[in-house]
């Protein structure tokens, strides 16, 4: 139990870990977007930002929560299957390979609690399509069956079919195992053997189940079900419009370029990437900066500066950011310095704690773009004018 208790704990640092890398790269690809590209390298921008959320969505999975959330919020279940399949859309394309992406029109406002497992399950049955199929095309059908028997919900199907060689009986027998795969995989190339395994554990958590019999156009065609939750996307989801052409690509949560903004920041991390980053992003917005490598530097720059705000990481070695913002209320008041907490690990800070150490907001990385200018008008906001002193 200690040695699987071991793996747990190394598995969720590594997550962590992980974070920081990609937030850095999320920043960087926000930071393209704001300069005139055209409409192939928006496209291939967007996709990039969607990649980089999926994967930080599949880390924050591996990272068990302390906090007392209610859980992830509802998606709908057609932006994630259009999200994955634009993905794999793009490398079916360059495998010449044609891509089709059927929707029905009920499953559009169908939303879901699960959206990290239902993408990766989505993901690993459009990866193996996408590899196994040396021609034809590959097709993405997603509709809803009717509730049966004493079932209390209706079944939201999903489909994924290729025109590759298929499996022969005996080997669909065994290749829901771990560590097992397919004749033609271990010919195609190196591979784990853990993919569908883990999509069938994933889809028993959801009471989901998974089929595989032979495609239509002779290749394998795989159906996940899974009961369809209640509840419809609400207005803060997208229009409605579930679209993977590229003319419908855009840059999500792209930052606005003329903010007007006019502010001295002070940006508190030890990751020299993440300083670099913020620091540009900042100037995007018209605001200066400088970098504290801890809170001991901070805590100086502070004394002998003058500064809007404080953009200021929690997790840092030696002093903490919450160790950090208490010292730096000692010199200046909560109202004349607003501090921004910045952290990777969101599931683990004490709201109650943040605040009485006197920070405004949280921002979780990767950050927003727009998130953060958004703290930024907030927080210059809330500083008093030279007469409210």
């Amino acid at each position: 139990m200690a040695g699987q208790d071991d793996d747990s704990i190394k598995i969720a640092l590594l997550a962590h870990d992980l974070r920081t890398p990609l937030a850095a790269m999320r920043l960087t690809a926000e930071l393209m977007g704001n300069r005139p590209l055209d409409d192939t390298q928006t496209e291939h921008l967007s996709i990039l930002i969607r990649s980089i959320d999926a994967l930080t969505q599949l880390t924050g999975d591996l990272i068990p929560s302390t906090g007392s959330g209610t859980g992830s919020a509802s998606i709908r279940v057609a932006d994630v299957v259009s999200d994955v399949a634009e993905l794999f859309r793009i490398a079916a394309e360059q495998k010449g390979l044609s891509f089709q992406l059927s929707l029905e029109e009920p499953v559009k406002q169908i939303v879901t609690r699960h959206s990290g497992a239902l993408r990766r399950v989505l993901t690993t049955l459009l990866d193996n399509a996408v590899k196994y199929t040396p021609k034809g095309g590959i097709a993405v059908r997603v509709h809803l069956l009717p509730a049966e028997g004493t079932a209390e919900h209706e079944m939201l199907s999903l489909c994924v079919e290729d025109s590759g060689p298929g499996i022969d009986s005996e080997e669909q027998a065994r290749l829901f195992r771990p560590f097992v795969r397919g004749r033609h995989g271990r010919e195609t190339g190196p591979g784990t053997g853990l993919g569908l395994w883990g999509t069938q554990q994933l889809l028993q958590g959801l009471g989901g189940q998974l089929q595989l019999t032979r495609g239509e156009a002779g290749g394998s065609r795989f159906e996940v079900r899974i009961p369809a939750e209640g509840g419809t996307a609400g207005a803060g989801d997208r229009d409605g419009k579930v679209d993977i052409s590229s003319s419908s690509a855009t840059v999500r949560g792209q930052a606005p370029t003329a903010s007007g903004l006019s502010a001295h920041v002070l940006i508190v991390d030890d990751n020299d990437t993440n300083c670099r980053l913020l620091e540009a992003l900042l100037e995007s917005f018209g605001i200066s900066s400088e970098i504290a490598r801890s809170g001991e530097q901070a805590i100086g720059l502070v004394g002998k500066s003058t500064f809007d705000a404080v953009l200021l990481d929690l997790h840092m070695p030696g002093m903490s950011g919450v160790e950090t913002a208490e010292e730096l209320r000692h010199l200046r008041p909560e109202f004349e310095l607003p501090l921004i907490a910045v952290t990777a690990a969101l599931e683990s800070a004490d709201d109650d704690r943040l605040q009485q150490a006197g920070f405004q907001e949280t921002l979780t990385k990767p950050l927003s773009p727009l998130a953060l200018y958004e703290a930024m008008v907030r927080a210059l906001g809330s500083k008093p004018g030279p007469q409210e002193k």
